[in-house]
């Protein structure tokens, strides 16, 4: 399993959204109640980086979306987001799921 985050900042006037997601499902297509998104890199972004990066930019956002159990599970255990504002999609293997949360400063 990848250690690593897609990420894309969006800097406009004052504020900052950082989109990041886990490497390993970029391009999925996932559903929740029948609510399907689709994960791309027009979106999440084309550069990869470390937790730690990814922390540093969260640090310095206004807003963040992300999608990916292990990001999800970085921001929570770094207090970003609190573990009930998660939705949880269904992971194409029907194993698994995947999260999906956002964060407004």
């Amino acid at each position: 399993m990848s250690s690593s985050f897609f990420i894309k900042v969006i800097d406009q006037s004052r504020e900052r959204l950082v989109a990041a997601c886990d490497e390993e499902i970029m391009d999925m297509e996932l559903l929740s109640h029948g609510v399907k998104i689709k994960v791309s890199k027009t979106f999440y972004g084309v550069e990869l980086v470390s937790a730690d990066e990814l922390l540093q930019e969260v640090r310095r956002s206004t807003s963040v979306n992300v999608i990916g159990t292990r990001v999800v599970e970085l921001l929570v255990k770094n207090r970003f987001i609190h573990e009930e504002a998660i939705l949880w999609f269904d992971h194409p293997d029907k194993k698994s799921k995947v999260g999906h949360a956002m964060m407004v400063i």
